[in-house]
């Protein structure tokens, strides 16, 4: 089940602790153990921009762990997170839920990769949704064409995921504000047997 129908379905209570995966690499160990969590800024595009994102899947996580593990030439590290399910049914004002391949999703993933205002964070402090192709420069190409006045139809199916592939399925919570950073309950590494870490700070 999708965390889009656990938010919506009455029968899961507001007590009830959502578990979250981010996946990293030891060379962010030190900022971690230093600094906890916070928005995290990076160069690379994402699909709805700077922030902490997790997802519900722990092969997803791990998937890429290993890839920026190996980017790096250092070790995969995933981190988990508790989160309330009542934190996110109470802040849905300014929350957002996207878990269709639709135009409304294809429109906000446009704002978060290609505005450098950031203009998501200053709409919503959290979104979940579906994950985009990853093929940024791809995608990038057929917007730029189009960038005055998109054609989202044309758009979607150049950065809808293969069904043949895990990425259909993946799925992403973006926390792109102080604020809904603040709604983690817990946090901690998922390490090897034999290997432990400092711990991480709650919040920065």
């Amino acid at each position: 089940m999708r965390l889009s129908e656990i938010i919506s379905n009455g029968k899961y209570r507001d007590e009830t602790e959502l578990i979250f995966f981010h996946g990293t690499a030891t060379k962010w160990l030190h900022s971690f153990t230093s600094n906890g969590i916070g928005i995290v800024k990076l160069n690379k595009k994402k699909d709805f921009g700077q922030g902490f994102y997790l997802t519900t899947r722990y092969w997803q996580a791990k998937d890429y762990a290993d890839r920026v593990a190996n980017a790096t030439s250092t070790e995969p590290l995933i981190i988990s997170c508790i989160i309330p399910l009542g934190h996110l049914r109470e802040d849905q004002k300014k929350g957002l839920i996207i878990d269709q391949f639709d135009e409304k999703w294809l429109e906000t993933i446009i704002k978060g990769r290609f505005y450098p205002e950031e203009p998501l964070a200053n709409e919503y402090d959290w979104i979940y949704g579906r994950c985009g192709d990853g093929k940024t420069p791809v995608f990038e190409k057929k917007f730029s064409k189009e960038q005055e006045n998109p054609d989202l139809k044309t758009l979607l199916p150049h950065i809808i995921p293969s069904k043949d592939f895990p990425h259909y399925e993946y799925d992403q919570l973006w926390l792109g504000t102080k604020k809904a950073i603040s709604i983690i309950k817990s946090v901690e590494f998922i390490s090897k047997e034999g290997v432990s870490y400092e711990k991480i700070p709650l919040h920065q």
